[in-house]
């Protein structure tokens, strides 16, 4: 499963998601870093990818349609240390199947998970 990482997320989860068996493309690692979200989004497209990010944009349907990537992943803005936010994704990942999620928004909040 491939998984793009905005530049908007902790740079530790790109690591960790490598070292658990996952392909990662680091948004903030490619000459990507910077460009615009439509190009970010390509990215994802063209890889059938699973975006994580934190940039509440890609939350927008018809801009950034869900069913045209491996899913989007949006961690919800708060006060959340790079260790907390590795954590939520790690458990979602670890309680959620593939197929519950692909192609859906996923908001991850400190307290609960949301899918549509």
């Amino acid at each position: 499963m491939k998984i793009v990482i905005d530049e908007s997320v902790s740079y530790g989860l790109a690591e960790i998601l490598r070292k658990a068996g996952y392909v990662v493309i680091s948004i903030a690692d490619t000459s990507s870093a910077g460009k615009h979200d439509e190009e970010i989004f390509q990215t994802v497209t063209e890889n059938n990818a699973i975006l994580i990010t934190r940039d509440y944009h890609f939350t927008n349907p018809l801009r950034f349609p869900p069913d045209k990537t491996g899913g989007i992943i949006y961690i919800r803005h708060g006060n959340l240390t790079s260790a907390e936010e590795i954590d939520l994704v790690q458990k979602f990942l670890s309680l959620h199947s593939y197929s519950g999620f692909s192609r859906r928004l996923v908001t991850l909040y400190k307290g609960r998970v949301k899918i549509r």
